[in-house]
């Protein structure tokens, strides 16, 4: 079951496992879903991880974005943005390459939760 940063949870995510604060305090049950509000309720409690199942849009390390799940408009505008972010690197190289991926799912999640209203 991955951990992950409450600034990388997605709506529509499932939890794994009840999220409670500081004093032991229910916050969110095992198995909600996750929207935008619980989002808010996490971070203004101070949750910076929680547990969530480790489904088809997940890897263990961290958020991995289906692109077969977004618009192909949307894909494009991150892609065309990231080729203006990395003209005249070689992103051939393996730690390039980890880079572009990391900006393009950032960038894919930033577009994600502007669209989900956030």
């Amino acid at each position: 079951m991955p951990r992950i940063s409450t600034d990388n949870l997605l709506t529509g995510m499932l939890l794994k496992g009840d999220v409670k604060d500081l004093s032991g305090r229910m916050l969110l049950k095992s198995g909600t879903e996750i929207e935008k509000r619980h989002i808010k309720v996490l971070r203004t409690w101070g949750v910076t991880g929680v547990d969530v199942d480790s489904g088809d849009n997940l890897s263990v390390t961290d958020v991995t974005i289906q692109s077969d799940d977004l618009p192909p408009e949307l894909i494009k505008a991150v892609d065309k943005e990231i080729e203006g972010r990395f003209a005249g690197v070689d992103i051939s190289h393996p730690v390039m390459m980890a880079l572009v991926d990391e900006v393009k799912r950032d960038l894919l999640k930033q577009q994600i939760n502007e669209r989900d209203g956030g």
